[in-house]
């Protein structure tokens, strides 16, 4: 059946449309983000996860309320910080916490070569393995809340499968003081929610008490990683 050129035009622009949809898609698909931003929603767990740097006695302040409220974490740890306070790692796993690796220097890292994000990884893992025999538990990319293909590979090559994100963000960094750091958590937090805090802030020990409180009053119970996840 031989088609006239109206026809012929209209069919190219149907195809032409999908084509369009088609890239569209594919684009939305890889600029989705693939790491791990939360745990299931079937249960009420939830992970407190915190980027380990700064005054070391804020972290030893952080471990004691953890301790003392019986709340398991996972600790992102710098390799800088790490080599600068060599007890550290030792006392948050005997805390009862994951560590995880969050780069040797916290670089910005989607602005990285591919050498130098593998070699931010490798350097963080070498320090861990050095000070707790094994590279820890999770990876997080430092400087940016979804790692990219090139980071997500260069993870993979040393040992850690999928990247973890989160979902819920306290903006501590920003130094918000203790109520907002609070209600900022508890605004988004929901079943098996990640959420990102620091070691690095006074605003965050503060909060830390009551928001534990808090979340306990609303049902959740703060895990690590390790039991929110399972193994990957």
């Amino acid at each position: 059946m031989s088609l006239n050129r109206r026809q012929l035009f209209q069919a190219g622009a149907l195809a032409a449309a999908a084509s369009f949809i088609d890239l569209n898609l594919a684009d939305n698909s890889q600029a989705a983000p693939i790491d791990i931003t939360h745990g299931s929603r079937s249960s009420k767990n939830v992970a407190l996860t915190f980027h380990g740097a700064g005054d070391p006695a804020n972290a030893h302040a952080l471990l004691k309320i953890f301790a003392d409220t019986k709340t398991p974490v996972t600790v992102f740890a710098i390799g800088t910080w790490l080599k600068a306070n060599p007890t550290l790692a030792k006392l948050i796993l005997a805390g009862g916490h994951d560590i995880g690796n969050h780069t040797l220097n916290h670089f910005e890292m989607k602005k990285l070569s591919a050498k130098k994000v593998d070699s931010e990884i490798a350097g963080c893992a070498a320090e861990l393995k050095k000070q707790i025999g094994y590279g820890g538990s999770w990876f997080r990319a430092s400087g940016t809340q979804y790692a990219t293909p090139v980071i997500r590979k260069a993870a993979a090559k040393y040992g850690y499968k999928q990247c973890i994100s989160y979902e819920v963000d306290s903006k501590d960094y920003l130094n918000p003081g203790k109520a907002a750091v609070i209600s900022n958590t508890m605004a988004g937090i929901q079943n098996g929610s990640i959420v990102s805090l620091h070691f690095g802030h006074k605003n965050t020990v503060e909060a830390l008490p009551a928001l534990i409180e808090k979340l306990h009053a609303k049902g959740f119970t703060p895990v690590t990683l390790t039991t929110l996840l399972g193994k990957i």
